[in-house]
């Protein structure tokens, strides 16, 4: 399963020919279900469908609809083989679809459990179409992202590692940099200093902190306890001043930390803003941040913040591009290690 994605992905002519021989083998109803299991947001059930076929592939006696010996193995290695190629993924398909019983088609998911069982008496040929269907589809979500390149941690230098994030920082992303940033540096930190008491937890790019349940961007949190909450903008202070208050309010916080843009100039009018509130409201210039914070880390601390930063841009906002232009600024800042070095 795992030669055959990964081929998948680096030949996308042997790719289309999967893809293309299907509709001739499997009949148009089971290809529907697929269909719809395939790129369902329940991914567990994707990774059901694949695991299912191969042992079917290598057993083909076995009862599709029962949960191999072995399986849960195989999910949980699926799982951080799919991570590793940037697709959606989750940690053990079989936690989630079937955490209790061997039995897998109980009619929680109809196309899922359709596809199961038309494969039990389906040919060696019809179920090998299939699996290759669905690992060749598997292979197309595949996102190109650079992989994160070894860091020389002797180069990790405060000046040399604030230059590079706040560099970072300048450049365009609706925000992600600013908020990612900040959180990896904030993760280390704490994961430091704290790691049995507290934890650094961080949101999706365009989640709402409603939606999301978050008391802000950033949080540092005990247990369930939101310890603190950082509101991050690439935007101007005064934009998140409006909606402050009642941050604090909805979420029972004893303060709010705002992150974002306040020029120097505007440093005396962002405390006379401040101190019209009742609430304890912090406005920081994320630039300020991410110096006081870089400065606060050692050399393999900052090359942990830089991996952390790395991920946080890979799994939480969807632009590949934001990803790939931070590793390529690693390189070009002479932060990685080359031949020789």
């Amino acid at each position: 399963m795992f030669d055959k994605i990964d081929r998948f992905i680096a030949d996308e002519t042997v790719r289309n020919v999967a893809i293309a021989h299907a509709p001739a083998v499997i009949p148009e109803n089971i290809l529907a279900d697929l269909d719809v299991v395939l790129p369902h947001r329940h991914v567990s059930y994707r990774d059901g469908i694949l695991i299912q076929f191969s042992f079917g592939l290598a057993e083909p006696e076995w009862d599709l609809t029962m949960r191999p010996t072995g399986g849960r193995t195989l999910a949980q290695a699926l799982g951080v083989f799919l991570a590793d190629r940037h697709i959606k993924s989750v940690k053990d398909a079989y936690q989630n679809i079937a955490k209790n019983t061997d039995r897998l088609a109980r009619g929680n998911f109809a196309e899922f459990d359709s596809t199961l069982i038309w494969g039990n008496g389906a040919t060696v040929d019809q179920r090998q179409a299939l699996f290759d269907y669905a690992c060749a589809r598997v292979a197309e979500t595949a996102r190109p992202v650079f992989p994160m390149p070894e860091l020389n941690r002797s180069t990790l230098t405060f000046a040399r590692t604030a230059e590079l994030l706040l560099g970072l920082v300048d450049v365009p992303s609706q925000g992600a940099y600013d908020q990612f940033t900040t959180a990896a540096l904030l993760q280390t930190l704490v994961a430091e200093h704290d790691a049995s008491a507290a934890r650094v937890e961080t949101k999706n790019l365009n989640a709402s902190d409603k939606s999301s349940r978050a008391a802000g961007d950033v949080q540092i949190v005990a247990g369930s306890h939101v310890l603190e909450a950082f509101e991050v903008t690439a935007n101007n202070w005064s934009t998140k001043m409006d909606g402050a208050s009642k941050t604090i309010r909805d979420n029972d916080l004893s303060r709010l930390h705002v992150i974002a843009r306040r020029p120097d100039a505007e440093r005396a009018a962002s405390i006379e803003r401040l101190k019209e509130l009742t609430e304890d409201i912090a406005v920081l210039d994320v630039r300020q941040v991410i110096e006081v914070l870089t400065a606060a880390l050692t050399r393999p601390q900052r090359a942990d913040a830089l991996v952390r930063l790395y991920e946080l841009l890979d799994r939480y906002q969807p632009d590949v591009d934001r990803v790939n232009a931070y590793v390529r600024k690693l390189e070009e800042a002479g932060l990685v290690e080359r031949g020789g070095d």
